[in-house]
């Protein structure tokens, strides 16, 4: 598994509750009180709006640019805009800016290749989920049952490495032990998720957005006066490590850094458009005219978002090489500690009650895509639909429950499997959705074969080459071990600093292009399509 994700998997745990640092501050925790109670409100607003499955899941089409914009942008973004950003930069100097320098692109790749299709594919059927849509295009109940499972797996992924940030936060605001945080937090986003569902996601995500761009611009003129300007903020680097100001000089020996700086080009922009989370939000938009501002409004607010990462980062890393300040803390709690010490009260509280939004929207977008591939996708695929749309609606509330539940005993019992989960939830979305939505929505000649055969190698590979090391590296003994030595790294092609994540969205998407045309020879995919689908491949 690559450094990144290794750093992205933030989970903490009750060991480590003295290295978090407390607000302490009437202010900060009137802040996040305050938006605690926001959250609630907006949630039981949603639920007076929400009559409907279609309502529930993507808001019944009502959202317009700003709100899709800003909404999407910040589901991508979420809690990793201050915690795990700051600590990629401070590990990792400038080296780490090409995941912010690429990022932005996968909103405008993402927008060019599926928003007017995915928008498209909501008017002439009756989607509501990605593997809805990956039934409508490929007409088989294997494609869509795999895609409900690959989207069922990654949720409880990237579900359990939130609420593991979360309690993160609850503690440093209000200093509660990580158990309450835990806890506290993970019933407030299901209290709010089961009343509002989509509608309040949306909102909730556009008034975090709004948050995250406000306090990047104050931390990033807080971090640049701290540090001394960026001028110097370089030149204390320098004088420690040439790799930290070095493009390429913390990725290893100079041919392995380039190579590993082209995957997570490819990982953190193409990658981007496999994430259901961020694309199903196309479903929601008002009308097709909305679309055409979305993508610079998006990449824009991601890339202001970004400058506490990179701000905070440099900075925090410059002081301690320069013997200004000492390194009382881990790599992942950088942001947090920079805010709490080195920003005023009130920028402090504005900052962690986004952190807050982060967490909270990120996980109630999950939680919907989630609980909508169990109650919805899973059952249509074996032949057990809910015809009912009111039965519908209340078993995707409930399996939000059981999704919640499941993901907190996960954190609270092991921070392994944590690990292990976190490590595959970007990639494995997006070598298991890449190929199959971007491709499938672009290609005629796509086929059901290719689908298939993607989601399956996509699938295994992900958990080959990223849980088995991982499991390996917390185990520390036995088979696994064993297996991770002698099979696992025997067949991985590349240096171990390449993020596997990457190559197995090349692999998956060279695996669908291969089948879909071998299934040529036998069928004629074109002239299987429906005729109601044509309108997708127009430009």
């Amino acid at each position: 598994m690559s450094n990144a994700f290794s750093l992205l998997s933030l989970a903490p745990i009750p060991l480590q509750e003295e290295g978090i640092p407390i607000a302490d501050d009437p202010i900060i925790i009137g802040f996040g009180a305050a938006y605690l109670l926001i959250v609630i409100a907006i949630g039981a607003w949603g639920w007076m709006q929400t009559e409907s499955t279609s309502d529930f899941l993507i808001t019944g089409k009502s959202i317009g640019t700003w709100v899709l914009a800003l909404t999407a942008f910040s589901v991508i973004q979420s809690g990793f805009g201050f915690v795990g950003g700051p600590e990629l930069v401070y590990s990792f100097g400038t080296t780490a800016l090409w995941i912010f320098f690429t990022a932005p692109l996968g909103f405008l790749l993402t927008w060019i290749v599926l928003a007017k299709r995915m928008r498209i594919l909501a008017d002439i059927r009756n989607v509501l989920t990605l593997p809805d849509a990956m039934y409508v295009r490929y007409e088989s109940e294997w494609v869509r049952g795999l895609g409900g499972v690959a989207v069922a797996l990654g949720v409880i992924a990237y579900l359990a490495v939130n609420l593991a940030a979360l309690q993160f936060v609850m503690r440093a605001i209000f200093g509660i032990p990580l158990i309450w945080g835990l806890l506290g937090g993970a019933l407030i986003l299901l209290l709010y998720s089961m009343l509002g569902g989509m509608i309040a996601g949306v909102w909730t995500d556009f008034l975090q957005a709004i948050t995250m761009i406000i306090g990047a611009g104050f931390v990033f003129a807080y971090a640049m006066s701290f540090g001394g300007g960026m001028g110097t903020i370089s030149q204390n680097l320098a004088s420690a490590d040439p790799n930290l100001i070095s493009p390429f000089g913390a990725l290893g020996a100079p041919a392995v850094a380039v190579l590993v700086g082209i995957s997570w080009w490819i990982l953190f922009s193409v990658g981007a458009a496999g994430q259901p989370h961020l694309i199903t939000k196309f479903y929601m938009s008002r009308d097709m005219k909305i679309l055409k501002w979305g993508a610079p409004i998006a990449a824009i607010s991601y890339a202001i978002s970004s400058l506490i990462a990179f701000s905070a980062g440099l900075s925090m890393r410059a002081m301690v090489e320069a013997g200004e300040i000492s390194e009382t803390f881990s790599a992942s709690e950088v942001g947090p500690v920079f805010v709490l010490d080195h920003t005023g009260s009130v920028i402090a509280g504005l900052i962690l009650a986004a952190l807050l939004a982060a967490i909270m929207s990120t996980s109630d977008s999950f939680l919907n895509i989630g609980a909508a591939a169990i109650s919805r996708d899973i059952p249509r695929a074996l032949g057990r639909p809910i015809t009912d749309d009111k039965t519908e609606l209340r078993v995707t509330q409930a399996a939000l429950a059981m999704l919640t539940v499941l993901s907190t005993i996960v954190v609270f019992y092991s921070q392994a499997l944590v690990g292990i989960l976190g490590a595959i939830s970007w990639g494995f979305f997006a070598a298991a959705f890449v190929p199959v939505v971007v491709l499938g929505l672009n290609w005629k000649g796509a086929s059901k074969w290719g689908a298939i055969a993607a989601l399956v190698v996509g699938m295994l590979f992900n958990i080959v080459y990223n849980v088995i090391p991982e499991a390996a590296d917390i185990i520390g003994g036995g088979f696994v071990v064993w297996l991770n030595e002698n099979v696992v790294m025997a067949t991985y092609p590349f240096p171990p600093e390449v993020p596997a994540e990457a190559i197995s969205l090349l692999v998956a998407m060279i695996v669908f292009i291969f089948v879909s045309l071998l299934a040529q020879v036998f069928t004629n995919p074109e002239r299987e399509l429906p005729s109601d689908l044509h309108a997708l491949f127009e430009r």
